[in-house]
């Protein structure tokens, strides 16, 4: 028999049980109580006694160093795995927080580099977002955060002493930047890109979260997170996209669009005469849902579509557009690209939907890749946020395991989890039309109304792998 614990929210972090098969005792005891505490008594390498309060003891293997946890009280809960049961200790705050910090200090003896809050702080937020700590990254990443925080510090007359232009300069890494001014005395043009980056309000986290999903740390990139990080989505591009169009003309003599498939639009194939600009409209429009039409909402559609019009848009030599608006069309394609890449890193989606009188925006997160394949089936986890109109944020997680499905719904106060509640047997009802019948749901109130994009940690499944330390 196999005792696992699992730290709730930190799921690589578990312990196993060296139990004989005829501990029967502990067995009872486990079946018999959802919740119990235990004191750790013993730490000898990666072995772990635990004390009951019944004077009973019983030895777990670690998957990493549990020194600080010596002589502190766990309270535990009991749930029924696949292969024995699962304890859930809740540690709160001083014990792991004891842990992280004697991970962080091996981790800067190993790394040879100085023992500041700076560095400390930077290796705690690498391991929140699950990179890899290692020289290299570390390096990278500090070097860009230090550039970033000079060129946003640079004053204007500390750019007129600069020689000449730095070619570029947009799309230039920021630490290749600074290097420019610093070595070569280049970087007379940082003066148009000063106003927009003392205007970000970009955090350290923000800087790992682009390099983490393979985005170039350069000025581009910082401004298109930043504005996401401040609301601007999907929604608000697509509706930038139709009042360009419905304000240029086309020169006919160059359009290449097929107006039988999305396919054909992209690639170019063949020579029909297109009306208006219906063609990018319909792929607005097979994006954008309609939600008393459409009840269903198919991911893999809605990215192959959004993709269709990334393609498109850069087509637009088709189109007779003023200086301003070509260029805010290109910086359109730019943030639609962004999103784009997310989902390939997070799944992650924006879904902008119609609701009889009303416009909203969905999100939506997928984990789908890290999942343990068991002998019943995957694991699935899923955060969808909406932004209501008369309900504020709500959020459902939503995580399917072994045919049982949980569901955490997460809203602003007391009163609308009572109106969530009101529909509880009425959601159980739906859920079990199609298959799905061992079924719990639970609420929770939330102390800030963000989006799924604003909050990292649930999109970095914080502290998720401690293996990644080392």
């Amino acid at each position: 028999m196999v005792i696992s614990m699992r730290i709730s929210g930190y799921t690589d972090f578990n312990l196993r049980a060296i139990l004989l098969k005829n501990n029967v005792e502990l067995v009872e005891f486990l079946e018999k109580n959802s919740v119990f505490t235990g004191k750790v008594i013993d730490v000898k390498s990666n072995t772990v006694k635990i004390l009951l309060q019944n004077g009973k003891e019983f030895l777990a293997n670690s998957n990493i160093p549990l020194e600080n946890l010596l002589g502190e009280e766990v309270s535990f809960k009991v749930l029924k795995g696949v292969s024995g049961f699962v304890l859930q200790p809740k540690i709160e705050g001083t014990s792991f927080e004891k842990e992280l910090d004697l991970k962080i200090n091996n981790l800067i003896n190993e790394l040879n580099i100085q023992s500041n809050k700076e560095n400390k702080d930077l290796i705690k937020e690498m391991i929140k977002q699950n990179i890899p700590v290692n020289n290299k990254n570390f390096n990278f990443l500090k070097e860009n955060i230090v550039s970033f925080k000079i060129l946003s510090n640079l004053s204007e007359e500390q750019i007129q002493n600069l020689d000449k232009d730095i070619e570029n300069i947009e799309n230039k890494e920021i630490r290749e930047i600074v290097k420019n001014m610093y070595i070569n005395k280049e970087g007379k043009n940082i003066q148009n890109i000063l106003g927009e980056l003392k205007n970000l309000n970009l955090e350290e986290k923000d800087i790992l979260f682009l390099f983490k999903n393979n985005f170039k740390l350069n000025t581009e990139n910082m401004k298109i997170l930043d504005s996401f990080l401040k609301g601007e989505n999907i929604g608000d591009l697509l509706n930038k996209i139709n009042f360009l169009f419905n304000n240029s003309k086309l020169n006919s003599k160059n359009i290449n669009f097929d107006e039988n498939s999305f396919e054909e639009i992209v690639s170019s194939k063949g020579k029909v005469f297109v009306k208006e600009n219906k063609n990018i409209k319909d792929i607005i429009k097979s994006i954008i849902k309609d939600f008393e039409v459409d009840k269903e909402v198919n991911i893999k559609e809605m990215k192959k579509n959004l993709e269709y019009l990334i393609k498109s848009l850069g087509l637009k030599n088709d189109i007779k557009l003023g200086e301003m608006e070509e260029k805010e069309l290109s910086n359109i394609n730019q943030k639609l690209e962004f999103l784009n890449n997310m989902s390939n890193e997070y799944m992650y989606f924006q879904i902008p939907f119609y609701y009889k009188e009303y416009k909203n925006l969905a999100e939506i997160l997928i984990n789908d890749k890290n999942t343990k394949k068991e002998k019943n089936g995957r694991a699935i986890s899923i955060f969808i946020s909406l932004n209501t109109n008369n309900l504020d944020r709500v959020d459902s997680i939503l995580n399917y395991c072994n045919k049982e499905l949980k569901i955490l719904f997460r809203m602003k106060n007391e009163n609308i989890l009572k109106l969530f509640k009101l529909s509880e047997n009425k959601l159980i009802n739906v859920l079990n039309k199609v298959g799905i019948k061992n079924i719990k749901i639970s609420y929770k109130i939330k102390e800030e109304s963000e989006s799924i994009l604003s909050n990292l940690e649930c999109m970095n499944n914080k502290f998720s792998k401690f293996d990644i330390w080392v």
